[in-house]
């Protein structure tokens, strides 16, 4: 009777055994798409800034994904999420809203990144972490004032900022009747910037020593912990500034996408 007993489980066992080694096997061996294209409707809705992908597989759980994102001039003080902020924080008077109100940004950028996936499943699906490379072209149109002795001055600057970072970043993706993709991620980035930024207006009126306390106000704009990032300098012509320093983002998305 013992020895029936103990047959019966050796059985079982190797049943058992051998049904977990085939789920594996069918798992490894399960098909899957090797392409993906996805709009990030995240920072549509929220930014207004349009931003669209490539993912392609190199391997069974590494991918790589290319990006463009683009949005148009809008003031600052416009964007969605930014409004929302806006609305929050500060009053319909206070100085730092209306100077956003007085911002207008461009912007293009493009992405490289390399995708890990994490679990058993094969492809480009479940939770992942990410690094990536990113370059960035912003312009800006700010309307400054200046509060001088005797009168305000309004100085239309442009400005015209490129540079590079690399960023980490992690997410979840989610592949729904082996076509449609949802992606969710959130990261950061960090690198260098430089550029030029010109307001071209007649200041010949202006005395030395409001030249120099204009010099002063733009270059604090652009100072961080006391280290300064914007040389600026004042003529009878207008003001011209050099920007040289951190190019810091977040990355955020919730991306709906096609695989094939």
């Amino acid at each position: 009777m013992m020895s029936w007993t103990a047959s019966l489980i050796l059985i079982s066992l190797s049943a058992l055994n051998a049904q977990t080694d085939s789920t594996k096997n069918d798992d490894a061996k399960a098909p899957y798409r090797k392409n993906i294209i996805k709009i990030n409707l995240g920072a549509a809705l929220a930014l207004k800034s349009y931003n669209f992908s490539y993912e392609r597989l190199l391997s069974r759980k590494i991918s790589f994904v290319g990006g463009y994102n683009t949005m148009s001039e809008n003031k600052v003080s416009e964007l969605p999420l930014m409004k929302k902020v806006i609305d929050q924080a500060f009053d319909e008077d206070d100085e730092v809203k209306n100077d956003l109100d007085r911002i207008k940004v461009a912007n293009t950028a493009y992405n490289g990144e390399f995708r890990f996936y994490l679990g058993r499943q094969p492809g480009a699906r479940g939770a992942y972490f990410a690094i990536y490379g990113r370059y960035v072209d912003t312009k800006i149109n700010y309307q400054y004032q200046f509060e001088g002795n005797t009168k305000t001055y309004d100085i239309p600057i442009k400005g015209n900022f490129k540079g590079f970072a690399g960023g980490i970043l992690m997410g979840t993706q989610y592949i729904i009747s082996r076509r449609v993709v949802i992606d969710v991620y959130f990261g950061g980035h960090y690198g260098k910037t430089k550029g030029d930024a010109d307001g071209l207006v007649d200041l010949s009126s202006m005395s030395a020593q409001e030249k120099s306390e204009l010099k002063d106000d733009l270059e604090s704009i652009a100072t961080i912990n006391d280290k300064q990032y914007l040389t600026a300098t004042v003529s009878n012509d207008g003001v011209h500034g050099k920007v040289n320093g951190p190019l810091i983002g977040l990355r955020a998305g919730f991306s709906l996408g096609i695989a094939f």
